[in-house]
């Protein structure tokens, strides 16, 4: 019960440093071989979608975590996605790829792109990774920034978040 009650806490408290709940942006995601993904063409799944930089060490440790949360999930409507941010992701997103060999799709994002996609101000520089969890009608019901106390305890909050939002 205390396990609930603190994760609720953690919600209340994030969901004020973004706007939520809100309509996912209709901006594609680069995946690296000329075509975009839009988030909106996973409506009806679940998804936790995470602009990650390729240089941030709790992005890296990040991943392993999320391809589980796919193979665990997956089945039951749930779908996560990354995207890169660094300023050369065009030219570093292939050797990601490569070096992480993730069972979920992988892409990047141009600065503008991030701004919009995350609902950030342009005088913003939030820290990553930036976890956005996206409900079954296309709607971000939860954004939290890599200094949000809820990467305290990331793994148990994103399995109670994800859990919740499946069902």
């Amino acid at each position: 019960m205390m396990l609930k009650q603190t994760i609720a806490a953690l919600l209340l408290l994030a969901t004020s440093y973004a706007k939520t709940p809100r309509p996912i942006a209709n901006v594609g995601i680069n995946m690296g071989d000329g075509k975009k993904q839009l988030l909106t063409a996973y409506k009806g799944k679940v998804v936790l979608f995470a602009i990650m930089a390729t240089t941030c060490d709790h992005c890296l440790a990040s991943l392993a975590f999320l391809d589980k949360l796919q193979k665990e999930y997956g089945a039951k409507g749930f779908q996560a996605v990354v995207a890169i941010g660094d300023e050369n992701a065009p030219f570093m997103l292939v050797p990601f790829k490569q070096r992480y060999k993730l069972s979920l799709p992988v892409g990047y994002l141009t600065k503008e792109e991030m701004q919009k996609i995350g609902d950030i101000p342009l005088d913003k520089r939030p820290f990553v990774p930036i976890y956005m969890f996206i409900d079954r009608t296309g709607t971000v019901k939860f954004q939290y920034y890599g200094d949000d106390p809820f990467f305290n305890d990331e793994v148990r909050a994103t399995t109670v978040i994800v859990q919740n939002l499946l069902r």
